[in-house]
């Protein structure tokens, strides 16, 4: 419960001769949830500090004073103690007026040359560039995980599939590292993010400038930005880095959907490729035999919010005037959302793969004869047919053991001689899974030496990302 506290006492208030309708305190406050940028506030102001003893606004005994100050703001935050009064508008403004009431009219400094516009984009800023961080190392472990997994269950076959239909042999390591290169995409996203969002908007105030002699690379290099913003309207008013952020994020959760969805699949009786342990799973208050799939049915119904909220930034960010309105200040809570989502959908996922049972009896019993049709036309193009030809005769044969109710490889040698294939007895002996994958050496293929050089590539992948 807040404080309670005269709405009077807001810090831009000596324009106005009545304080607010608690109706448009209700709409406009955002405490509520941009407390969550505390930290970054906090950073931003010790950082915004040293440019102002740097400008002689602040002595450096009063810059120490005001960073105890702030520190202790912080550490009370994290300890659980309530620090916030009713007429706290938001997070920036609440600091300021905590630090005002325990160093005195110095804390009334810290604000000199800075507008909230400015204050707020810095904060946000750090913000993302700190989560970015953090999830992209979620993403490195999750590729850890993959790799070592894949390497554990190498040799190991499954059917592979394109339109929920089986179509060729593969090993489950070629699978698993589908899923460790598309990650590496989500990573080198977040690396590029972070190397194009990495200009200081402190300095731009409003929207025009601060007309103090500012040192804006100095509090660029003290908050870990590269650069500073070369243009003051553009560094306040445009939200392409959390438009950009958010999309990252969503991809992301789009590409652990897509494997969520397998996996959900793969759990399923009808599969049964996959057990996930129960920790990762929930059953039925109602039927007692049900063991669910609810961590990767979760992860699947994430990514759609994820997608809500990016398309909530795009509406949001589409149609607001240049340089700042307020109703840009809905920019934070769908970060927020997504930045709390990932990082949760990272952590299950990996945690779910390392303590699933992959059954793999049940994957190779369920592979079936089918899914050599392709091997099959590939040797008849070997033995000199043409591949349209090729392709029409095995089509033939798949055919005509539908209908009969059997797999192709069960027609007799006079059925496949009668639809074309020379040398039966050889052709339907080298058709085998094994025969199937060993062809598949190309890079990037299913075969065997591929799939290792795909765990060299990875291995070096990661030794480069974690650097």
């Amino acid at each position: 419960m807040a404080k309670k506290k005269d709405t009077q006492t807001n810090m831009w208030t000596g324009r106005f001769a009545s304080g607010m309708a608690q109706s448009m305190v209700d709409l406009s406050f955002s405490l509520q949830f941009d407390a969550e940028l505390i930290e970054e506030d906090i950073e931003g102001s010790i950082g915004h500090g040293k440019g102002l003893v740097e400008s002689g606004v602040l002595s450096k005994a009063d810059y120490k004073k005001i960073c105890d100050g702030l520190k202790s703001i912080l550490d009370d935050y994290h300890a659980g103690k309530n620090l916030w009064c009713d007429s706290d508008e938001d997070i920036h403004m609440a600091v300021e007026r905590v630090l005002t009431e325990r160093i005195g009219a110095l804390g009334k400094k810290i604000h000199t040359g800075r507008s909230r516009n400015d204050q707020v984009c810095t904060d946000f800023k750090l913000y993302m560039r700190h989560r970015a961080a953090e999830i992209r190392q979620l993403e490195i472990e999750l590729m850890e995980t993959v790799l070592d997994l894949s390497k554990k269950y190498f040799g190991k076959m499954m059917p592979g599939y394109t339109h929920l239909q089986q179509a060729q042999p593969i090993y489950f390591s070629h699978y698993l590292m589908s899923m460790f290169f598309a990650v590496s995409r989500d990573v080198k996203r977040l690396d590029n993010f972070l190397e194009l969002h990495s200009q200081l908007p402190l300095g731009s105030g409003a929207m025009a400038g601060s007309a103090f002699p500012y040192h804006r690379a100095l509090v660029a290099e003290a908050l870990g930005f590269k650069d500073v913003s070369p243009n003051s309207i553009d560094a306040v008013s445009h939200r392409d880095m959390m438009l950009e952020f958010n999309a990252d994020l969503a991809i992301i959760a789009n590409t652990m959907s897509r494997y969520a969805e397998d996996f959900v699949n793969w759990s399923s009786s009808e599969f049964g490729y996959l057990t996930l342990h129960d920790a990762f799973s929930s059953g039925s208050s109602m039927m007692p035999q049900k063991k669910n799939p609810d961590s990767m049915e979760l992860i699947r119904g994430k990514s759609g919010r994820m997608l809500g909220n990016f398309t909530a930034l795009y509406t949001l960010a589409k149609g607001a005037p240049l340089s700042y309105s307020r109703d840009l200040q809905e920019d934070k809570e769908p970060v927020f959302d997504s930045v709390h989502n990932v990082k949760v959908i990272l952590r299950v996922m990996k945690e779910a793969l390392e303590t699933a049972r992959f059954n793999f009896e049940t994957m190779h019993a369920k592979m079936l004869p089918a899914l050599l049709a392709t091997d099959l036309a590939d040797l008849l193009v070997e033995a000199g047919v043409p591949f349209r030809d090729a392709h029409h005769i095995v089509g033939s044969l798949v055919g005509d053991a539908a209908r009969a109710g059997k797999q192709f490889t069960e027609l007799s040698d006079e059925a496949w001689a009668a639809a074309g294939v020379p040398d039966v007895a050889k052709m339907k002996k080298t058709l085998t899974f094994e025969y199937s994958v060993s062809k598949r050496n190309i890079e990037g293929g299913t075969g065997p030496k591929s799939v290792k050089q795909q765990f060299t590539k990875a291995a070096a992948l990661i030794k480069k990302l974690k650097k």
